[in-house]
């Protein structure tokens, strides 16, 4: 019985992990009100999740806009 349900918890975190993979990170919303106007379409995965994390920080609003200009250029 323990040998099914660690088998079962094993699949599941594997799906779980394939589909997240699989999936496009999204921008946070916060970004067009932080640098409105900007063109966000360029950025690769990576550049989005660092984006995201940028906008998470506790840097001020200009920062923020010259962390996220640094990834547009």
């Amino acid at each position: 019985m323990k040998t099914l349900i660690a088998s079962a918890l094993v699949a599941t975190a594997a799906l779980t992990g394939a589909a997240y993979a699989n999936t496009a990170p999204q921008l946070d919303s916060e970004a067009k009100y932080v640098l409105p106007g900007a063109d966000f379409s360029g950025l690769s995965a990576a550049e989005v999740h660092a984006v995201n994390n940028a906008l998470k920080s506790g840097a001020s609003n200009s920062e923020k806009q010259a962390l996220i200009r640094a990834f547009l250029n």
